[in-house]
């Protein structure tokens, strides 16, 4: 009750800190509050998305016109909870996985679909080609719309019991998954039982061996301290991870036309800052984590059995997708059908 409390009162303060007019009679000063969930360390991409965006939207029009505050450590709540301060406008942007964002934006689940994306590059390609698509349907949906997007590399899996070089070997391992549909749906068709966990909760969780393992990019599994209770890395192509910078629509809509444009400008620029460092931070994170002392088993060496048995679930999920438009057009971009 005392942790709901001392919640409330410190949206209660962000609110009204929002609304401050700046001294000396200037034009009161746009406070745009940045929420995230990970700790703000060099090698964080969280963290260098809010820096980026912060310099490019307050350079181009001053600070004391607009400000970014970058919240980290999920102090203003998970991803979820973040994700619908953005839609309620209690928050202003925010940054999570694009399969906590398909909880409320269905049609994201496009983004969930096993090997959908065989490289980082075709990633690419579908969000440039399909943004506007991408926003009509998400702003349709759930109010919110994406400034933009991120990659932080393939979710690999990581686990404290045994190395996995094969199918066989993830019979008996116990994985935890975000309690996303499509991600549980997939390791089932691999013969494992995923066990949903929020993401606050996967540390501990792995940590007391109520989970043997989980999945995720390597620079995440080093920036969250994977390496302290996991011994073994697999390294499957089934999913890369994928994440928006998300605004509310209407919000942004509110705003001053020159506002509006710095924010989407630097959306866009930091779209594209963020792709050039993807190899170099994969590079770090990955000789990082074998200095302390993570075993890398490579690829699986029937990663063509995981990859038919996931795409037959495809269809599985579309009732759950509802609106196809994006995955559609995904398919169009990469030049493929969807399999039926």
């Amino acid at each position: 009750m005392r942790k709901g409390i001392a919640a409330l009162m410190l949206m209660i303060g962000l609110s009204l800190l929002a609304i401050v007019p700046s001294p000396a009679g200037a034009a009161d000063q746009i406070v745009i509050r940045f929420s995230h969930s990970n700790t703000p360390t060099p090698m964080d991409p969280y963290h260098a998305i809010a820096t980026k965006m912060k310099a490019k939207v307050e350079g181009a029009l001053g600070a004391d016109r607009i400000e970014i505050q970058e919240y980290p450590a999920g102090q203003l709540g998970s991803e979820e909870r973040s994700f619908q301060d953005v839609q309620q406008g209690i928050l202003q942007m925010t940054v999570l996985a694009v399969n906590n964002a398909s909880i409320f934006s269905p049609a994201l689940g496009a983004f969930d679909l096993p090997y959908i994306f065989k490289d980082v590059k075709e990633f690419d390609d579908c969000v440039d080609k399909n943004w506007d698509l991408i926003n009509k349907t998400m702003e349709a949906e759930c109010g919110n719309i994406a400034i933009a997007w991120h990659s932080q590399g393939y979710r690999f899996i990581t686990n404290s019991k045994k190395p996995i070089t094969c199918l066989a070997d993830l019979s008996d391992i116990k994985i935890r998954t975000p309690n996303n549909p499509i991600m549980i749906g997939t390791y089932r068709a691999w013969g494992c039982e995923p066990v949903p966990l929020a993401w606050d909760e996967t540390f501990n969780a792995v940590q007391q061996k109520v989970v043997d393992g989980q999945d995720n990019p390597l620079v995440s599994i080093a920036t969250n301290r994977f390496y302290e209770i996991q011994k073994y890395i697999t390294e499957p192509h089934y999913k890369l991870w994928v994440g928006p910078v998300v605004v509310n629509a209407q919000w942004l809509h509110s705003l001053p036309q020159d506002v509006q444009k710095a924010i989407i400008d630097a959306g866009r620029a930091t779209t594209v800052e963020m792709r050039g460092m993807l190899a170099q931070q994969e590079s770090d994170a990955r000789k990082f984590l074998q200095e302390k002392g993570m075993t890398f088993c490579g690829v699986p060496t029937d990663e063509n059995e995981w990859m038919k048995r996931a795409m037959a679930i495809w269809p599985k999920f579309y009732g759950q997708i509802k609106d196809l438009a994006i995955a559609e057009a995904f398919m169009k971009t990469l030049g493929r059908e969807l399999p039926k």
